[in-house]
């Protein structure tokens, strides 16, 4: 008390503005990290326990892979685009603009009408894992909203979100659970007001990450603590072990495309019947003509080497390790099936440099563009169709021609 006594007035003012701010600094970043895994629970009354739980026991994990980097909270490391002057601004016209802006309090998406600034919101959330793009969310109070500005990576570049105008500077668009339900593992809905979705900041596990295929783990991880001598899984679902078509709905749930939804998002668990829970907004019948974005498994089933094999999304793709773009190790797992033996290896003719097992992907699965998506970026000269590698296995005439010119001149 004594040593109050002498604190001066002055003194005693910035203490207490020391005091305050030190605590919102503390509340703000406890309140960054948001979730207690240990409060998540899925609508089937099972508990999360987080991937970081998974780690102990099972040393592959999939912690850079896109899946598992596909939603983050925002920060300077999980943000791709630049805040650099001259590199932080998308113009929509010669009157309208939105700059991408960081301070102390945070990094901002501004929009400016004749460089006065009209609205201004946080980026709170980053989608996407940054190896083709990202968009980013807001909060508002417990809805999330889109941001107008998404970032493309090929180009290293701001664009235009999908969706949004490109005529008028607007942040409204809503993010139903549907979005979240194909870009994270889960979040906790708690109400619909004026048909925006409202979420508990508090349940929420970010990226596609282990329990996703797996299940919720929390009762895996309790019992397999207490008994580490039990070498059997208990607790925990194995997808290796289910029927094909469980394997492929886990897989359909966000890459089928845009489903009808019969249920909530997030009730599907892996092992489920995905048609209980929505059902495709297309015609099986007419797979192959869907859009490349999207609709993965769709494309897949309607392609000759799915129907006359017992292959799934696993016969190809590993999730626990980073496999993005690796096509000579893909095409390696094409001639598991495809061999000269089985008569039906690919019938090219050689031609210098050519290695036929190195390469069977950017024929017999380009990347085309998708018609639904098109990017337009800051420098408008180099707008451009969104690519996505096709999951049609088949014969395409112009990408092979343009693949075997490209070999003749030497550029691969």
């Amino acid at each position: 008390m004594n040593f109050v006594k002498h604190i001066k007035g002055y003194q005693l003012v910035i203490a207490c503005y020391v005091i305050v701010i030190w605590i919102n600094v503390a509340t703000c970043d406890s309140f960054k990290t948001e979730t207690n895994l240990s409060d998540v629970v899925h609508p089937n009354g099972k508990q999360f326990a987080g991937s970081e739980s998974c780690k102990t026991c099972h040393e592959e994990t999939h912690a850079l892979t896109a899946h598992y980097l596909t939603s983050r909270p925002a920060s300077t490391e999980t943000i791709k685009g630049s805040f650099d002057p001259g590199k932080n601004v998308f113009e929509v016209n010669s009157q309208l603009k939105i700059a991408m802006e960081k301070t102390s309090a945070g990094m901002f998406q501004v929009g400016y009408v004749d460089n006065w600034e009209s609205i201004k919101k946080p980026m709170d959330i980053v989608v996407g894992s940054g190896r083709k793009g990202q968009t980013y969310l807001y909060w508002n109070e417990n809805e999330l909203f889109q941001l107008p500005v998404s970032y493309y990576s090929p180009f290293d570049t701001w664009c235009n979100s999908p969706g949004y105008p490109r005529d008028q500077i607007l942040f409204n668009r809503p993010i139903p659970g549907r979005c979240l339900e194909c870009h994270s593992t889960f979040f906790k809905s708690i109400s619909v007001e004026n048909n925006v979705l409202a979420f508990d900041k508090h349940q929420i596990v970010y990226g596609v990450d282990c329990e996703r295929c797996h299940g919720p783990a929390a009762d895996h991880v309790n019992f397999q603590s207490r008994h580490p001598e039990e070498k059997k899984a208990k607790f925990i679902i194995n997808p290796a072990r289910l029927s094909r078509q469980q394997k492929l709905d886990n897989c359909a749930l966000c890459h089928s495309g845009i489903r009808e939804m019969t249920r909530p998002s997030f009730s599907f668990v892996v092992g489920d019947t995905l048609d209980h829970y929505s059902l495709p907004d297309y015609k099986l019948d007419s797979a192959e003509k869907l859009d490349v974005h999207g609709n993965q498994y769709g494309l897949l089933t309607a392609s000759k080497c799915f129907k006359n094999s017992p292959m799934d999304c696993s016969s190809c793709h590993n999730v626990h390790v980073k496999e993005a773009n690796n096509v000579e190790l893909f095409s390696q797992r094409c001639t598991t099936c495809h061999t000269v033996a089985n008569h039906n290896f690919c019938t090219q003719p050689a031609l210098p440099g050519l290695n036929l097992r190195s390469n069977c992907i950017d024929c017999h699965m380009p990347a085309l563009p998708s018609n639904k998506i098109f990017l337009e970026v800051a420098d408008r000269s180099k707008s451009t169709p969104y690519l996505v590698r096709t999951h049609r296995v088949g014969i395409y005439p112009e990408q092979i021609k343009q693949f075997l010119e490209k070999m003749k001149a030497g550029t691969r």
